[in-house]
């Protein structure tokens, strides 16, 4: 009885700290996303550069762990090429960054070139991960016309899947959706969380006058890939045996475990939205 007592009060403290945490950051992002330019920039730069640093964290102690060094300078160059429409500084940037991670590698460790492209196979795959769907989402907002309206289709999708899955698990979830990677997530939340993203996102294509046909299959499958998203960094975690995400003194977004806990859907989605509109030619 006292445990479950126990439980119950972590369980709604941890509640607290989400609500505020939101409650504070969601008009920020939202103002951000409205003012775009340099504020947008301002405000994905930094949440980028602790995602990648956690995503690297998480493979402390490892031979495979990615670098910080390099990897987040890279990062930061590949997002400034996208925002200032410059294909060969990001191209230049990754090549660079990649070179330089393989040269640093080697002078640590001559004589395991093997832990050497391991190490820049991993600072590749933090960069992939996580630098260019922030680049993605800066690239979406600069659209002279329709760029803000677009970024809120990928907030809708991402924040109404995991908003309404959270709800609709808490109440209604009996069924496990994926024990072995997130015990707590419900098939039912993730069935109200994909329905009401759908709602909301193609709410906002109404409002703005471009509820169109060919929209509709990048709407139907964003929350899917929010909900894959989601798991994926759970797994990632299950893999690297950690808890939460967070980084001792990076902790941003107290109640969420993480940076990477907050975008590991955002991620996927806003690659999806941008891929999916530059190869219809909508964006």
């Amino acid at each position: 009885m006292r445990e479950g007592l126990v439980s119950d009060s972590a369980e709604s403290a941890n509640l607290r700290d989400r609500i505020i945490t939101a409650s504070v950051l969601v008009p920020v992002a939202v103002l951000a996303s409205l003012a775009g330019g340099w504020l947008f920039l301002c405000l994905a730069l930094p949440l980028m550069c602790i995602g990648i640093l956690e995503f690297f964290v998480m493979e402390k102690d490892r031979p495979m762990q990615g670098s910080s060094l390099t990897g987040i300078p890279t990062a930061l160059a590949i997002v400034l090429g996208f925002y200032l429409g410059s294909d060969w500084l990001w191209q230049a940037a990754l090549g660079l960054g990649l070179a330089a991670t393989l040269a640093l590698e080697i002078a640590r460790q001559p004589r395991r070139p093997d832990y050497a492209l391991a190490q820049v196979g991993t600072t590749l795959c933090g960069i992939l991960y996580l630098a260019f769907p922030t680049a993605f989402l800066v690239s979406l907002r600069n659209r002279p016309e329709d760029g803000l309206m677009w970024l809120f289709v990928v907030y809708a999708i991402t924040w109404g899947t995991d908003t309404f899955a959270y709800v609709f698990g808490r109440f209604f979830g009996r069924t496990k959706l994926a024990p072995l990677i997130s015990p707590n997530k419900t098939v039912e939340g993730a069935i109200g969380g994909i329905i009401c993203a759908w709602v909301l996102a193609f709410f906002i294509l109404l409002v703005a006058g471009r509820l169109e046909p060919r929209l509709a299959p990048m709407i139907v499958v964003g929350p899917f890939l929010a909900v894959g998203g989601d798991l994926f960094e759970s797994g990632l975690k299950r893999i690297f045996r950690v808890k939460d995400s967070y980084v001792a003194g990076f902790n941003v977004f107290p109640g969420h475990g993480g940076v990477l806990d907050r975008i590991d859907a955002l991620v996927w989605v806003a690659s999806w939205v941008f891929f999916y509109l530059v190869s219809s030619g909508t964006a």
